[in-house]
């Protein structure tokens, strides 16, 4: 059964959290709030040198995005009998991020953009260490 869940892009969790908290702010409170409510601080932490550093929804989303890039990076060495299932989802995904960042008004943020570039690196990068992983496995031929 776990062998199934490597199958799934860990890149669909920040775009399904985006996507959830986009569908209940915007269709209850409008694009134009929610929009700002993302980029707008929530809270602040003051820097050594004294400066305050104001950290919004969207920052937050984007952190948990490069986190999980990177743990999808590390997992994607790993070459399993899945890994093809795993890229063609990645790619959907990729797909459909861009699709809803250039189509629908809630998804046209600097966050969701950012959110579907590491979606697009993901699959970039699955489909790299699998032709290299290929090309490794495969007799030369001088």
């Amino acid at each position: 059964m776990k062998r199934y869940f490597d199958t799934i892009p860990l890149m669909a969790i920040p775009i399904c959290l985006y996507s959830i908290l986009a569908a209940i702010a915007a269709g209850s409170r409008g694009v134009d709030v929610f929009t700002r409510e993302l980029e707008t601080a929530s809270f602040s932490l003051t820097m050594p040198s004294g400066a305050p550093w104001g950290i919004s929804g969207g920052t937050l989303l984007v952190a948990l995005g490069l986190v999980i890039l990177f743990f999808e990076l590390i997992r994607g060495v790993a070459n399993s009998r899945f890994a093809i299932i795993h890229h063609t989802w990645a790619v959907l995904i990729a797909l459909a991020s861009l699709g809803a960042f250039m189509i629908l008004d809630s998804f046209a943020t600097s966050t969701f953009f950012l959110l579907s570039l590491m979606c697009i690196l993901d699959m970039i990068g699955g489909i790299i260490v699998n032709i290299a992983e290929a090309s490794s496995r495969s007799p030369r031929v001088d």
